[in-house]
């Protein structure tokens, strides 16, 4: 009996490791588990906006937190739902789509206005269901004030994960392989 509980112990030990290794040291996993973490830390121009993007990049591996009015979507596309602040039945949403060449990312607002950004977080179109009117021009739009309305509405995303330091810091490889996106 002893020798089953000492061979169990053992067992359970090195899984536990394997678990802790694959985890925290695969540089893959780490970059993308820790993503928020090191795009706060790096350069990046003025008017992008890098924690958001890597948020939502990698909605399925960081820390999203449990909250009333706050739901996640994981089938298909990981879209994000804030019924908190919902405005005459328009439930705000943003998610990470994926075309042929690169990452942009789908905000939903409250006032019946979709806006696409760009892989840096910066706005590329402003489509309003109202009007069915596509607006590549961005003519009328206060940028700074929809990125306070991002945040406003998700800004929990990267307010949860900026701050989770990695035990093994892969900074250099993050800005190598993010640097050209966000400057």
């Amino acid at each position: 009996m002893k020798k089953k509980l000492k061979i169990a112990t053992i067992l359970i030990i090195f899984i536990s490791f394997g678990w802790f290794a694959y985890t925290n040291l695969y540089p893959s996993q780490n970059l993308r588990r820790y993503s928020v973490y090191y795009a706060h830390n790096m350069e990046h121009k003025k008017g992008t906006h890098p924690e958001m993007a890597m948020a939502l990049e990698n909605i399925k591996v960081i820390h999203t937190p449990a909250s009333r009015g706050i739901r996640y979507d994981y089938d298909g596309l990981a879209k994000v739902y804030n019924e908190r602040n919902k405005n005459n039945g328009i439930v705000p949403s943003i998610c990470a789509t994926y075309d042929q060449k690169n990452t942009e990312y789908l905000y939903i607002s409250p006032d019946n206005n979709s806006y696409i950004f760009n892989a840096d977080f910066t706005l590329k179109i402003v489509y309003n269901h109202d009007s069915a009117n596509l607006d590549p021009e961005k003519s009328d739009i206060d940028e700074e004030e929809l990125y306070k309305e991002v945040y406003k509405n998700f800004g929990f995303l990267v307010e949860a994960n900026v701050n989770r330091k990695p035990l093994i810091n892969m900074q250099k490889e993050f800005n190598k392989k993010y640097y050209k996106r966000f400057n």
